[in-house]
């Protein structure tokens, strides 16, 4: 699926670089094994809870000794297993500091006497720790998104920040991650957001903001022979104005988010399916 940015008619006639701050964080790469045994679960959701107890132990490696707590936005989207992976890699761990699972070195499944199966996996891990806490005061709220859209409806919704800021929206779906807004167009300059735009405190924006886009975000499952798309829209609001540059994908998305101190951002994930027929 693609939320495609489409024109209102009216205006169709007429016309990574990673932000690093030594001095707030510090960036390790660890190894370490996780294990987690289920009567009940799928190999799949089994191996998931031995990737989160890898987590936690890539943590305490780390010197990140605080109790970890990770908060699954799986948005019942349960019947989709990629999607379970990608909702646990944006799991909130309130520790000071934060992980991402560079890569699954191997992994074991075995069987006990009682048929409960056992998976153990070794991850290698960049653990980021930070010395500030999350700012309180800097948050935004969100309004105006559904759970369910059909093909072919328009996404519109409302932003409103508690304090001066800049915004990007990230689109994750189960096969790509792109950047949603500031929205860029690589054939028309003129389509283009401003991707300095500053948000004001306390002021309602409707998003999309471009005039060109009125009508909003067009969204169309655009894959043969897929009834449904799950989405998450990915909000991440900073006090200074970081750009991204490097390749989007849902690895330097996460890399860019989490090389970001807690005190120079706040972050929100909503989720919502785009379903095609009645």
């Amino acid at each position: 699926m693609k939320i495609f940015i489409k024109l209102s008619v009216s205006l169709i006639l007429p016309f990574f670089f990673l932000v690093s701050n030594t001095c707030a964080q510090e960036k390790k790469t660890v190894r370490a094994t996780g294990v987690y045994m289920s009567s009940d679960l799928t190999p799949e959701q089994t191996k998931a809870k031995a990737i989160e107890e890898a987590k936690r132990a890539a943590l305490n490696k780390a010197g990140i000794s605080e109790t970890v707590s990770f908060t699954d936005f799986n948005y019942q989207f349960e019947d989709n297993e990629k999607y379970r992976e990608i909702f646990q890699a944006i799991s909130s761990i309130e520790t000071g500091g934060e992980i991402i699972v560079d890569t699954i070195l191997s992994e074991k499944k075995s069987f006990n006497e009682f048929g409960n199966m056992q998976v153990e996996v070794e991850i290698q891990a960049t653990v980021f720790q930070y010395k500030e806490k999350s700012d309180p005061t800097f948050i935004f709220k969100v309004e105006g998104i559904d759970e369910v859209y059909k093909n072919q409806d328009n996404l519109r919704f409302s932003f409103t920040p508690t304090q001066n800021g800049y915004l990007k929206i990230f689109n994750v779906t189960d096969e790509e991650t792109y950047l949603l807004y500031p929205y860029k167009d690589p054939s028309d300059k003129r389509l283009n957001d401003n991707p300095d735009r500053l948000f004001q405190k306390d002021q309602t924006v409707e998003i999309p903001v471009h005039p060109a886009f009125s009508d909003g975000y067009y969204l169309e499952i655009d894959k043969p022979g897929k009834e449904q798309e799950f989405n998450i829209l990915m909000f991440i609001f900073t006090k200074q104005n970081l750009p991204f540059l490097e390749k989007v994908n849902f690895t330097n998305m996460m890399r860019w988010i989490y090389s970001i101190p807690p005190d120079q951002r706040i972050s929100q994930q909503v989720g919502f399916i785009i379903k095609k027929g009645k």
